[in-house]
Formats: structure tokens, sequence, C-alpha cells
């Protein structure tokens, strides 16, 4: 056992200081939560709301927490974080602002419009925040969207993998639990915005073949270190001393016979997936099931 150990004692020191290094930036994590409060300067929102269910998908009571984790995570990142559920077709009011809009873009049509409108923004109208509009409704295309609107420090801080991540978190419970997604939602904009990220981060599809590479080559290093095998027997081993005899079977070849046929092949196609960005001073993304 002890043998084992010094193999990979450089492995389990490795692993050592990265649990050492999470568990330092989880208590730095939690401290600097505690510190930061933010006073808010935008005196011109036409609204305190930040929970408007206009779809019924959740009860009174889970909106009553959703508003209270609202305003303390307002008050520790400094950003308005608005919630908006709807269960009705947007096609005529998007395409009454911009016609010809995609019906992937009613949602960041209304979403944009309805922050301007209401002049979210922590710091200032139109300012520091973020606004996310589900919209339950299937439109004509059978699509139900969603989209997550950005805006001032919020749009610079969120990356399109960022967008995508955090849109991923929510649809992983919106389907059987909302208030569990909205949550989500709310908390994961919260660890995003502290910058440490700790829980929350994007990683990229690379990333497990550059883990795999290097876990295999700290596996060669520590095990090119072993003793080779001493060798303990021989071909005579176990015959008595005597040499073994084997016998030569051969398979000859006598003749060859081939057979074409033509093979019909069909023609096919493959889908893909494309999606819209928000205009003006307004940043985000969407996702749809």
């Amino acid at each position: 056992m002890k043998e084992y150990f010094r193999y990979f004692r450089w492995m389990y020191l490795i692993l050592a200081v990265m649990a050492a290094l999470l568990g330092f930036l989880c208590v730095g994590h939690w401290g600097l939560s505690r510190m930061l409060h933010y006073e808010r300067t935008n005196q011109s929102c036409t609204t305190k709301e930040r929970v408007f269910d206009y779809g019924d998908v959740l009860t009174d009571k889970e909106e009553d927490k959703l508003r209270k984790l609202i305003a303390k995570r307002e008050a520790q990142t400094g950003c308005d974080i608005v919630l908006i559920t709807l269960e009705e077709s947007l096609k005529e009011y998007a395409r009454g602002i911009e016609p010809g809009v995609g019906y992937h873009e009613f949602v960041r049509v209304y979403a944009e419009q309805f922050y301007e409108e209401n002049q979210f923004g922590y710091d200032r109208p139109n300012g520091d925040g973020i606004l996310l509009v589900d919209n339950w409704y299937r439109e004509e295309d059978g699509r139900i969207y969603t989209w997550l609107c950005t805006t001032g420090r919020v749009k610079e801080k969120y990356s399109d993998q960022a967008v995508d991540h955090i849109l991923d978190n929510i649809y992983r419970y919106v389907e059987h639990d909302p208030y569990l997604a909205y949550k989500t939602y709310i908390n994961d904009f919260y660890h995003d915005m502290l910058g440490i990220q700790v829980f929350h981060y994007y990683v990229p599809r690379s990333a497990a073949w550059i883990i795999g590479f290097v876990a295999a080559v700290l596996f060669a290093v520590c095990n090119g270190r072993s003793k080779k095998g001493v060798k303990t027997t021989t071909a005579l081993t176990y015959t008595g001393g005597v040499s073994p005899v084997f016998r030569v079977k051969q398979d000859r070849f006598l003749r060859k016979s081939v057979v074409t046929r033509r093979i019909q092949r069909s023609s096919g196609g493959t889908g893909g997936r494309s999606g819209g960005g928000g205009g003006g001073s307004h940043g985000g993304g969407g996702h749809s099931r």
C-alpha cells in the first residue's frame, strides 16, 4: 500500500492544493457577499415590482419568496433583477414595433421595450440590470421562447457563452419546477456578477480533453519511475527442462470468387440552430423549448 501511495503522491498533492484553493475561494466568496451593499441611485424607475407573473405559473407564496431574494441580490450586485412570465402570443406586438422580426425574437422586442418603458436600472434609467422574459405560449412555429435581456454593466459582463449557461440552467428546471428555475436565474446572476464565479461558470468542451491529457501524463510519469518486473519464468519452466515441440499448420489459398452489387444511396440534410441578439443599448440572448 505504501508503494501505491508513493507512486501517486504528486497527483494527491495536486488534488490537495486544488481542494485548498477551492475552499479559499468559497470563503472569500462568502465574505465578499457579506461586505457588498450598493446604494440605489435611480429614482426614475416607474415601479418597485420585480416579479411580473402575467403567465400565472407561480403561487403567491413563491412570488413573495422571489421578491425577497431579488431585493437581497440587487443590493449585493448593484443591478436591477426583473422576472416576467407570459402566456400569450407576442407576434402582433413585436411586429408592430419591428416589422418582419422572426419568431425567436418576439420575446427580445418585448423585453427591451418593457425595460425601457419602466426605466429599470440600479444606477440610472436604462442602466445596470437584467430582465428575464419566459413566455409559456407556443407560437405558430410550435416553439416556446425565453429571452435574457442585459443592460449597462451586465451587458459588458455577460458573454454569449455566459448567457447560454444561465439559460441552460433555467431550462433544466422550468418545465417541472418554475420556481426553482427562476430562483436559479437570480442566484446564478448574483454569483456571476460577483466576479469570482466559484459555483457557476462556463466550461468549454476542450476542458475535458485537457484534463484527460494532464491525468494521462501524470499517470505515465508516476508509473515510469517504478522498477521493471523481474523475469521469474522461462519457456522451460513448466516442461521439466525439455524443449517444447510446436506442430506447424498451414492454410493454402486455392481460388478466389468476387461478387459485385450496386447499392443505391439516398440524399439527406442536417439542421442548424440560429439565434438573435439585442439591439440598441441592450444585450442578451434567447432559448426555446
